[in-house]
């Protein structure tokens, strides 16, 4: 075993690291793993614990904050994570044989979420989770030789899933691809791919409802993102020139093309363009580049940040 320092009072102990370039980790965090492998442009925040048996691994370009407890057997996070604070990985049985949590790329976890590891969770890419979800793979208490309920086994959550705030996942639980799910819903049953579903406990409202590509309302979408950005560059002092070929379906931002049916970009990106993919991104429009997301940040809290006294 080594002890490695990784930040002002922080700590890899374990047997092998490796961080990639330009990644950042706060102060009073503590990764306890055999091995740990965090990536390019990774940001991991303050007072965190990390306890896992096995691997610790944390895709490029993401984002974990502050105050966060995670324990299993294996953690694997993709790209592009946004994980934020007070959120706890493992909780009852967490010491399990098959304490597993695997995250695919472009997730994002919210604050204040548990995601209990007796058995193993699954999540795949570009699911969002909101704040105070809670993930359950076990739910027992009183005597089960008197007749009373218990249940063990994997959540398993697909790709392309909306996950909304206050809601709560039960043990054995499948939810497919293209799925949304109504705020503050109990989840005890498995629910199909592309449908919505809402209730305490659930109820499929809808099914094959996602995906559905409609250029006529994209084109709608895409202009109501235009206004609200071209607001949001009067408040920045910022200028940007945007158009939407309809036919081809690609954004352009002062001349550089966002082709939103490839989801690339044609060319490198200034300041402003760059801008434009974060303001994208929070409207639903993600374009992965391998670079972190960044903003402008606007003059006035520019000057408060800046300021030393």
């Amino acid at each position: 075993m080594k002890k490695i320092a990784i930040g002002e009072n922080s700590w890899f102990i374990g047997k092998e690291i490796s961080i990639g370039q330009h990644a950042r980790i706060g102060k009073n965090t503590t990764i306890r793993a055999t091995k740990c492998i965090i990536e390019d442009y990774c940001q991991i925040g303050d007072s965190n614990s990390v306890l896992v048996e096995g691997t610790f691994q944390l895709g490029h370009n993401s984002f974990i904050g502050s105050n966060n407890n995670f324990c299993a057997r294996e953690i694997q996070f993709g790209n592009y994570l946004f994980l934020d604070s007070h959120i706890v990985v493992g909780h009852g049985g967490r010491f399990n044989y098959d304490s597993f949590l695997r995250v695919g790329n472009g997730v994002m976890i919210c604050a204040w979420v548990k995601l209990n590891t007796n058995y193993s969770i699954s999540i795949g890419d570009d699911v969002g989770i909101g704040e105070y979800v809670d993930i359950w793979t076990h739910g027992s208490y009183p005597a089960v030789l008197n007749g009373f309920p218990a249940e063990f086994g994997p959540v398993e959550i697909g790709s392309h899933v909306w996950l909304p705030a206050k809601s709560t996942v039960l043990a054995n639980v499948k939810i497919g691809d293209n799925v949304v799910i109504g705020v503050n819903s109990l989840i005890n049953k498995n629910l199909p791919n592309g449908c919505f579903a809402a209730g305490m406990p659930i109820k499929i409202i809808r099914e094959n409802v996602y995906p559905n590509r409609d250029p006529e309302a994209n084109a709608k979408k895409i202009a109501d993102i235009f206004e609200e950005y071209q607001k949001l560059c009067d408040y920045k002092n910022i200028k940007a020139e945007l158009h939407y070929d309809a036919s081809n379906e690609t954004i352009y931002c002062n001349g550089l093309a966002y082709n939103t049916q490839s989801m690339e970009i044609e060319g490198s990106l200034d300041e402003i363009q760059e801008d434009f993919r974060d303001f994208l991104r929070r409207r639903g429009v993600k374009f992965f580049t391998g670079l972190p997301f960044k903003s402008i940040i606007p003059e006035g809290y520019k000057n408060l940040l800046s300021f030393e006294g």
